[in-house]
């Protein structure tokens, strides 16, 4: 209660958006005044093609609705390789808890250990450890995280930031845009993230982003936008990147602990798992580990 008292008294909500997991009949398109202008590079038709699909949320999430008309080909091109390292990290999590990416189908771990969703709300392992017993109560799985770029995985929060904002506060972010089309410029505070994990058999059935913009008159060095994402059983806490220019030495990244949908189930609370990762490094993450408790449901 206090951190939500702390969010509304510091930062005003500059966009809610929600999506519904994996509906794909109906088609949302963001749209911005000039037609075939690309948000992202400045350029427009013929210059540059408008032919791709442009997500405004990676469709690894279960976004098969909300597209951006005013992304071209080249910049959807250029952001797919952050979205992709973004559904490498993920990888594990999707699995297991059956998020369905393009094409509509279930996400397939595949290392040492094999798993995937044969159908719906079953959960299949090949190569199960012989180490592993599972009793009555369940096991822990430790899984093999793909190796990752943090950075990249920063570049597309914030890119999924950039497209939500709406057409008449985007020249506000003018300098935000200018740090995700140049892979050399960097910020003056280290990007990182909040990661939460809920329990499976509670998904949510929406996919939603919100961004928390500063009020004017707050002094406190706390960052200008705050971004909140959340699909299915996860949620994404991170800030946009800080310039230069604000000089901000003693910046509170976090202020508060932003709460989602998926806090609302209170039983479920004290099952949740909290994640600080650091999404500064450009170099290859290897090696990391997902655990997992895996339990009976009988």
């Amino acid at each position: 209660m206090r951190d939500l008292e702390t969010l509304a008294s510091e930062y005003d909500i500059l966009v809610s958006t929600e999506v519904d997991y994996n509906e794909s009949h109906t088609k949302n398109y963001l749209k911005d005044a000039v037609g075939k202008k690309c948000r992202f590079c400045n350029k427009g038709f013929p210059e540059v093609k408008f032919n791709s699909v442009a997500h405004a949320i990676p469709e690894f999430t279960g976004n098969k609705s909300l597209i951006a008309t005013f992304e071209c080909d080249n910049c959807n091109q250029y952001f797919s390789k952050f979205e992709n390292e973004f559904a490498n990290f993920m990888l594990p999590y999707n699995a297991l808890g059956g998020v369905k990416k393009k094409g509509n189908k279930f996400p397939k771990y595949k290392q040492d250990i094999i798993v995937y969703h044969p159908i719906e709300n079953y959960i299949h392992i090949d190569n199960f450890p012989q180490e592993l017993h599972p009793d009555t109560n369940g096991f822990d799985l430790i899984l093999d995280t793909p190796s990752y770029i943090p950075n990249f995985i920063y570049r597309s929060l914030i890119k999924i930031g950039l497209t939500l904002i709406p057409e008449n506060t985007i020249g506000k972010y003018q300098d935000v845009l200018t740090w995700l089309m140049d892979m050399s410029s960097d910020t003056i505070f280290p990007a990182s993230m909040f990661f939460s994990i809920f329990p499976f058999r509670n998904p949510s059935s929406k996919i939603r982003c919100v961004l928390f913009t500063r009020k004017e008159s707050i002094n406190r060095e706390i960052p200008r936008t705050l971004l909140v994402l959340s699909y299915q059983n996860f949620s994404f806490q991170t800030f946009f990147p800080v310039p230069f220019s604000e000089n901000k030495g003693k910046l509170i990244p976090f202020p508060v602990a932003i709460p989602t949908s998926l806090d609302l189930n209170l039983n479920l609370a004290q099952e949740v798992a909290h994640k600080l990762i650091d999404l500064s490094k450009i170099e290859r993450i290897k090696g990391e580990k997902a655990q997992f408790n895996i339990k009976s449901l009988d």
